[in-house]
């Protein structure tokens, strides 16, 4: 059975970390795994992901399904939530504090359970938590 892996980029107060900002994240991606995790992903999402193929596909495959989080796909991740399709979170706190944008859980319905099963930081300030869920 497939899994489908979120990957998350957002600042201290929970908005999305803007691609277009200057970041070592950008600068240097493979410092921060972030290369690897998407060069191991079996298939890569974007938000017009059919949701009937998608849970087929979980039952059918092996690997991992990778979908990041970003403007566009902000509203799939939160279905793909309220259908229970994600079991894995790799999120990249980035310290800042941005005030205001898009939150990255603000369409996430009711309570759902995960443990961490990583976490790293960097000298930069960056911190990389991997979550799975548990319930």
């Amino acid at each position: 059975m497939a899994k489908l892996q979120l990957l998350a980029f957002i600042t201290l107060d929970g908005y999305l970390f803007d691609k277009a900002a200057s970041s070592p994240l950008w600068n240097n991606p493979d410092k921060y795994g972030i290369i690897k995790i998407r060069s191991r992903a079996t298939q890569i999402l974007n938000a017009d992901v059919s949701f009937i193929s998608l849970t087929q596909w979980k039952k059918e495959y092996e690997g991992t399904f990778l979908i990041e989080a970003a403007p566009d796909t902000i509203s799939t991740i939160g279905s793909m939530f309220r259908y229970w399709l994600v079991d894995e979170i790799v999120l990249f706190v980035i310290p800042c504090i941005l005030g205001d944008g898009i939150r990255l859980f603000a369409e996430i319905p009711g309570l759902s359970s995960w443990e961490m099963t990583g976490n790293k930081s960097f000298r930069s300030g960056i911190c990389r938590m991997t979550y799975k869920r548990i319930g």
